[in-house]
């Protein structure tokens, strides 16, 4: 299983840093839905750290979303930290799918982590039936 590493931020215990490293897909989308709800549950901001992630497919995607779109409900901050330094895979899924307005993304953890603090989610409003795509 790829692997998915969940922190808490020591110098803001209200953000919670998901990392996802290598390839993503539908066996791991269920335990990454899974980390994001525990994090949500307890009331936590998020960024979620892609930069070594060299996959994800569209239910990876879809779990993101839900993520974010609980993330706005709750007036909680939800962020995507992508490197740019490098086209990756992840960027290419986001554009294709014109989504990546839909995420504040950011270059690097602490500013992905200072959007969220102030309760930044990304550029528009996801409704009910764009989560499902």
């Amino acid at each position: 299983m790829a692997p998915i590493s969940v922190s808490l931020q020591e110098h803001d215990p209200g953000v919670g840093v998901v990392t996802l490293i290598g390839e993503h897909d539908a066996f791991s989308s269920g335990r990454l839905e899974n980390e994001l709800a525990v994090l949500l549950d307890d009331g936590l901001r998020i960024v979620v750290d892609l930069r070594d992630a060299t996959f994800i497919d569209s239910q990876t995607l879809s779990a993101l979303l839900g993520a974010r779109y609980e993330a706005e409900q709750a007036a909680l901050g939800f962020a995507l930290v992508l490197s740019e330094d490098r086209y990756t895979q992840v960027h290419r899924l986001l554009d294709l799918t014109r989504l990546v307005g839909a995420f504040a993304v950011f270059p690097t953890i602490e500013r992905a982590t200072a959007a969220v603090r102030a309760g930044e989610t990304g550029g528009g409003r996801i409704r009910a039936r764009d989560r499902a795509r």
